[in-house]
């Protein structure tokens, strides 16, 4: 070798010295753990510093001493890492905890590369601490899954959930809806105090629910969801959910309070993994709301009959608005016979629905999803129109001057623009207000809205006649009504009927109709059925009837032909003779 070449020797050796050296500092001050681990399992520290938190002095330590630091929970999981990462090689990247000296744990990333030199297999890799990004994550995940006022899991993670389960197909679920009644008027009215209280019956009423089971959700303020694994029969979930309201009830009743005691409750029994999580959450939400409807049960489980009646009942809730715009719905007339000649006097229109899904849709099913969905306006306009029509077309007929009674609601009454519009429809169909008689409810006068009892003075002063209508089924006031500018009041036919057989009821009809008579009040007998009924009424004194005896509800056509009763069914006068 000559002088030259041995120069150079000496000045890469330094230089490797060097190299080393610097290293090693490096790796001194890296804030990351850098390792090796041999075919055998040893592990050798580059950076001891950062691997002393973990109790770790010595620069080489055995696997199994590296597993004994890390979570119970993680262990599995990175055994298998590491397994797969040996046999197939390539890069891999590992989350888990360890604990430290004073027994915390911190979650840290491991990233390691297999690599195979001359047949000998290793393993070189960092770790780093991700506590703070964990954290982070942490607070993020709390936001997005959980409800912040109590702590329950929120929508997003029902929906994450019931995702979940169609990659477990062997799993079964049920879904419980509930809902609490008027909770938001509760938090308006009282804050939150009243709130917490009223979740904290609920929160105890579900603990009937099997803990290991069960995962508690608040949809939104006033709706709660749980998640039951587990195969149940629909018994079994009728008697959780009644277990459920009665230790609800209980608690409620403890508390001493009469606010918040009611609560619905509907149940999807067997969750459909075809179907999106939004769908199995409308399912169930729209099985809980129909059981708030049906006051009698509070609870309904979506199967059978009550699936026919909620999918039916929300075909309306959505349909309804394009059948009232399509003017698909039609109106019927009823006959109202005077009593003392047998002669049609008016008629009353009634609404009706027949749908190509579900035939016919009755008024009592559809009226109140209109209230509710802000329709009962278009609604009732769609009505007074085609009573409006249909007095024309009767009057040119039969040369009359005949009446149609139309049912009001309180909500359109609350709308300013109400008596204007209506005294606008009849004057462009050439119709006289006074030959529209306008039903109200009792609601009118038991909410005893100023605004709604104005409107009434006004459509009287505009002339259009006023009908108090099934008189008897609430808690008329006879002051109240007495002290309204009306025309005619209607006896509701469960009162009618009932008067047929009980006396008490016979005589408070009997002081009815001569008070109404006194002040010049016609007085309509509806549901008559019979010869019988007809003629009582007759002789206590009624102003009209109305019911199947008579006629049904009728088509414009049939209706607009119907002008005199049959002598077998109102006996007429026999003219007087003279000798």
């Amino acid at each position: 070798m000559s002088l030259k070449q041995d120069k150079l020797s000496v000045i890469e050796n330094a230089l490797d010295d060097t190299y080393l050296k610097r290293l090693v500092h490096i790796f001194d001050v890296f804030k990351h753990g850098v390792f090796y681990m041999d075919e055998q399992g040893l592990m050798t520290f580059y950076n001891p510093e950062f691997y002393h938190q973990f109790g770790f002095e010595s620069k080489t330590i055995e696997l199994s001493d590296w597993f004994s630091i890390v979570h119970p929970l993680d262990a599995a999981l990175l055994d298998s890492r590491i397994g797969q990462h040996i046999d197939e090689g390539g890069n891999v990247v590992t989350q888990y905890r360890l604990r430290k000296t004073n027994g915390q744990y911190i979650w840290v990333e491991g990233v390691a590369t297999t690599k195979n030199i001359c047949g000998h297999a290793f393993m070189i890799g960092s770790h780093r601490d991700i506590s703070d990004q964990k954290l982070m994550e942490s607070y993020l995940h709390q936001a997005a899954f959980f409800d912040n006022a109590t702590g329950l899991s929120n929508r997003t993670k029902l929906i994450h959930d019931i995702e979940a389960l169609a990659k477990k197909p062997q799993l079964n679920a049920a879904l419980i809806y509930i809902q609490i009644d008027d909770i938001k008027s509760y938090l308006n009215q009282y804050g939150t105090d009243v709130f917490q209280q009223i979740i904290e019956h609920l929160t105890g009423a579900l603990r009937v629910l099997p803990d290991d089971d069960c995962e508690h959700y608040r949809v939104r303020s006033d709706d709660f969801a749980v998640l039951l694994y587990g195969d149940y029969t629909t018994g079994e979930l009728q008697r959780l959910c009644q277990n459920i309201l009665k230790h609800y009830a209980e608690s409620t009743l403890e508390y001493g309070k009469l606010y918040g005691d009611k609560i619905s409750i509907g149940v999807y029994p067997y969750i459909d993994t075809n179907l999106t999580p939004s769908e199995c959450l409308s399912i169930a939400s729209r099985t809980c709301q129909f059981a708030g409807e049906n006051n009698c049960s509070r609870i309904e489980i979506y199967t059978g009959r009550t699936q026919n009646s909620v999918d039916r009942f929300f075909f309306i809730e959505k349909e309804l608005k394009e059948a009232i715009h399509s003017r698909s719905l039609s109106v019927k007339f009823q006959p109202i016979i005077n009593a003392a000649n047998g002669k049609v006097a008016s008629f009353e229109a009634l609404v009706r629905w027949r749908s190509k899904g579900y035939g016919e849709i009755y008024p009592d099913e559809f009226i109140p999803i209109a209230e509710k969905k802000g329709l009962i306006n278009e609604l009732g306009y769609l009505v007074f129109a085609k009573a409006c029509e249909f007095i024309s077309r009767y009057n040119q007929l039969n040369k009359a001057n005949i009446r149609v009674n139309v049912n009001v609601s309180v909500l359109q009454l609350l709308d300013t623009n109400f008596p204007t519009n209506l005294f606008t429809l009849a004057v462009n169909s050439n119709v006289e207000p006074k030959s529209i008689v306008l039903e109200l409810t009792e609601t009118v006068m038991l909410d005893g809205n100023k605004n709604a009892l104005n409107q009434i003075y006004i459509l009287s002063s505009m002339g259009f006649s006023l009908s108090l209508v099934d008189f008897g089924s609430g808690f008329s006031s006879i002051h109240s009504f007495l002290g309204l500018p009306l025309k005619q009041i209607k006896i509701d036919r469960v009162m009618t009927t009932k008067s047929m057989t009980n006396d008490a009821y016979e005589q408070y009809l009997q002081f009815i109709t001569q008070l109404c008579r006194s002040k010049g009040i016609d007085i309509v007998f509806e549901g008559i059925e019979d010869q019988a009924m007809f003629q009582k009424y007759k002789d206590m004194g009624a102003s009209y009837f109305q019911g199947y005896w008579f006629s049904k509800p009728l088509s414009v056509a049939s209706a607009s032909r119907y002008t005199l009763l049959r002598s077998d069914v109102i006996p007429q006068a026999v003219p007087k003779t003279t000798a």
